[in-house]
């Protein structure tokens, strides 16, 4: 990939986690920026830098790691980035066994999806503990598609909206076999998905 390229792939991702209303897997990276902004930009140098080191692929799951790991750059600027990456790529290594060990952790208590006289489901509270991965909340999302359930007054709550908004966005990239997910699911859980 050339760095223009690049640098549109970099905004339409960044539109993608920040946008409401953008959706990368919709739009196909619709975003064109004109060359002569481009070329103005300070930041060239990391443009580059990842234009010249690393495969399309390579590139957005680079950007999405750190995305979703809180920097709102992608990680373009931050020195820390190349780590984020590394973990997240060795996190998606072992995506089988972390939802099994996260299934155990969310359903300890229950129903990790009930919220109780107004207040965040424990899938939320573990998720800000770090006791269980995105990864596994995003798989989770894919099989049951919990985002979309009405939780009545959690809905203006921002923390909530962050972090079921959060999980919408990062569903498309955590690249599993839904059919072996949704099995291990039932089995572990005891319930059956429709």
């Amino acid at each position: 990939m050339d760095p223009y390229q690049v640098y549109r792939l970099y905004l339409a991702l960044r539109l993608h986690f920040t946008n409401e209303n953008y959706d990368i897997t919709k739009t196909k990276g619709g975003v064109r920026p004109s060359k002569q902004a481009f070329l103005k930009r300070k930041d060239l140098f990391a443009i580059r830098k990842l234009a010249e080191t690393k495969s399309r692929q390579e590139i957005i799951d680079f950007l999405v790691s750190n995305f979703v790991s809180g920097n709102r750059w992608g990680g373009v600027f931050d020195s820390e980035s190349v780590e984020v990456y590394t973990q997240w790529t060795y996190k998606m290594q072992k995506l089988t066994y972390q939802f099994t060990q996260d299934l155990y952790a969310m359903h300890a208590d229950g129903d990790p999806l009930q919220s109780v006289d107004g207040q965040h489901p424990s899938i939320f509270k573990l998720y800000m503990g770090g006791k269980i991965s995105l990864e596994s909340i995003a798989i989770l999302d894919k099989i049951i598609k919990f985002t979309s359930r009405d939780y009545g007054s959690l809905s203006d709550d921002f923390m909530w909206k962050d972090f079921v908004h959060l999980v919408k966005k990062y569903r498309p990239f955590v690249k599993i076999d839904k059919e072996k997910f949704t099995h291990l699911y039932q089995k572990e859980i005891g319930v059956v998905v429709k």
